[in-house]
């Protein structure tokens, strides 16, 4: 009886090893990495889309001034074919020097001229319609559309994100890491603030204040050991606040960008629309009449130049400091 037992324990191992060392052979098969040719790299982006390069792109286009800005301290210009238009503005772009020497310029609204140019890469953001991406994937030009940034984290990703595409892991680990030190100077110059004389601050733009759950303008706040005054609120979405809300949040100033967007909105018409009225004169920010322009290049920015708004809010805040 013993010696049948012990048969069948040993058929039954042998069966379990014979089983398992299929299933791990087919698991491999599964599992098998794609071989690419020597120098060749794939990417995969926000879409799900995967774009496969024998080697870097050597005619890429961006549409969006968010990738003009990380494209040009990523690869020498001879590598980029087009930038937008937005790019040669200063008031909103912090490359107007560098892309002089890029030969082309689109507006990010229409196709219109991207075939001519014979692009190997195009980035694309994530807000624009599928279809005018699908488009040009559909005659062959690889598009990679990336995630449009909301806050700090997601701003040092897209740079190295970016910088996987065009084949500069290297140099967008760079880039991250030279914010990251300028930001880390900044604090260590600011030393420890104590909470009672930390600054409030409030956002206004042409349209109003408003209220958003996460934000670059936020994390320039953090960054600058200075407090969005719209933290305490929680709201479920973004909107815009009402007067009587920002009397309640009580700012120690107003912050606006000097963009004048469409040309009907200048930034000292809205420094004066805020120091004059008379519901704000209450506030702190009324009664020291603080309103702080920063330049919207800095702070409307989602590339590395980011940390530029965090100097500015930094000085402008504590200039003791500074």
């Amino acid at each position: 009886m013993k010696k049948t037992f012990s048969l069948w324990r040993r058929l039954f191992l042998l069966s379990f090893f014979i089983l398992a060392l299929l299933l791990t052979g087919c698991s491999g098969q599964e599992e098998a990495p794609v071989q690419l040719p020597e120098g060749s790299y794939q990417v995969t982006d926000t879409t799900g889309h995967t774009l496969t390069f024998t080697e870097k792109p050597k005619r890429i286009v961006s549409l969006s001034v968010g990738t003009d800005e990380i494209l040009v301290d990523l690869v020498s210009p001879d590598r980029i074919q087009a930038v937008t238009y937005l790019a040669d503005d200063p008031d909103i772009s912090n490359v107007t020097e560098k892309v002089k020497q890029v030969p082309l310029r689109f507006n990010g609204k229409s196709n219109e001229g991207l075939f001519e140019c014979n692009p190997d890469l195009v980035l694309i953001a994530d807000y624009a319609t599928a279809e005018s991406y699908q488009t040009l994937r559909e005659v062959g030009i690889n598009v990679y559309v990336y995630k449009t940034p909301s806050n700090l984290q997601e701003i040092k990703a897209c740079i190295k994100e970016i910088a996987n595409v065009v084949g500069e892991k290297e140099q967008g680990d760079k880039l991250v890491a030279d914010m990251e030190e300028r930001m880390a100077k900044i604090q260590a110059r600011l030393g420890n603030i104590p909470n009672a004389e930390i600054k409030s601050v409030l956002h206004v733009g042409p349209t109003g204040a408003y209220y958003a759950p996460e934000g670059t303008f936020r994390d320039v706040c953090q960054q600058a050991l200075v407090k969005d005054a719209t933290e305490s609120l929680h709201y479920t979405q973004t909107c815009l606040l009402s007067q009587e809300v920002i009397v309640d949040l009580n700012p120690d100033s107003f912050i606006i960008a000097d963009w004048n967007y469409d040309g009907k909105n200048p930034p000292e018409a809205l420094r004066d629309e805020l120091l004059h009225n008379q519901s704000y004169s209450t506030t702190n920010a009324g009664k020291n009449g603080s309103v702080i322009t920063i330049p919207a290049s800095h702070l409307l920015s989602c590339s590395q130049y980011f940390v530029l708004a965090v100097e500015d809010m930094a000085r402008a805040n504590y200039p003791e400091k500074f």
